[in-house]
């Protein structure tokens, strides 16, 4: 090898590699990649390609950096709270007795002439702290003269702490069951005739069951009054309050052995109250008196 420097020429003898006899030199000695002479890039598929990869690219990024920073949780966590959504209705009516409460009352409103096949109360529990009747059934006041005219009323499996009976006509009542001490005061009154109610024309119905108010109160709104083929009660227990009946005709009024009354006085103090303007042509008293105290 020849290098020249200034005006001298200086020669220097070349060196060569020594040759190593290894297998793994002489493998990638033998092994030739090509290598492409030209790469062209250019071209509207080519750039719309490369526009949807940095989309997709951008569209990741974003995604993952949302969940890595919102404060929804994906699922339920532990002590998380959440707004429940406004709930939009119409409020009951105020209680009478307790304005200030709202009303849980069962008021079965009879139209003048209201004509109905049964009328069933199965299954409801009764009674609210200050009450004086739980169970009602009269007038709406301004009506006067008009009745609820009943062919069959059946009473059982109920309870209540006091009952008070009056202005009622039957022409048979027969009576059973416990009371802490009651007062029978029915008027045998012979003219009184079977009221036989038994066509279902044009009737109605009306059921309540399974339910718990703090009463009930049936009234009539006409001076009509109102015709029903038969009023079940069927397990309806009163805890607070009385069971107060007026202005009923009847055919025939049924209370058997499976009824409670009494408020805890003992049984020289009356807890069911049976009034001399209570009329029937058949009566049947069957009920025992013993300490009773319904809650």
């Amino acid at each position: 090898m020849k290098f020249k420097l200034g005006a001298k020429t200086i020669n220097m003898p070349s060196a060569r590699i020594p040759q190593i006899g290894l297998p793994y030199l002489r493998l990638l000695t033998a092994i030739r990649i090509p290598i492409p002479k030209m790469i062209r890039v250019g071209g509207a598929k080519v750039a719309m390609l490369s526009m949807l990869v940095v989309a997709a690219g951008f569209g990741g990024t974003f995604a993952l950096v949302m969940v890595g920073t919102s404060d929804v949780p994906v699922w339920p966590e532990a002590g998380a709270s959440y707004s429940l959504p406004n709930t939009n209705g119409e409020r009951l009516s105020p209680d009478e007795s307790s304005p200030m409460d709202r009303s849980q009352t069962l008021q079965i409103n009879l139209g003048n002439n209201v004509r109905l096949d049964k009328l069933t109360l199965k299954n409801i529990d009764l009674g609210k702290t200050g009450l004086t009747n739980a169970f009602e059934i009269g007038r709406t006041s301004g009506v006067t003269g008009a009745q609820v005219n009943v062919g069959l009323i059946t009473i059982k499996n109920s309870s209540a702490p006091t009952l008070d009976w009056a202005n009622m006509e039957a022409g048979c009542i027969s009576l059973a069951g416990y009371t802490d001490g009651h007062t029978n005061a029915i008027s045998i009154d012979s003219t009184i005739s079977n009221l036989v109610i038994d066509s279902d024309r044009g009737a109605g119905t009306y059921t309540a069951e399974n339910t718990v108010v703090d009463r009930i109160i049936i009234n009539t709104n006409g001076d009509g009054g109102a015709i029903i083929g038969e009023l079940i009660i069927d397990d309806v227990d009163t805890s607070v309050g009385a069971w107060d009946w007026d202005y009923i005709k009847a055919g025939c009024i049924q209370m058997d052995n499976t009824n409670q009354f009494g408020d805890g006085t003992g049984i020289n103090s009356a807890s069911a109250v049976f009034n001399s303007t209570v009329k029937a042509r058949v009566i049947t008293d069957n009920l025992v008196d013993t300490p009773t105290t319904v809650k």
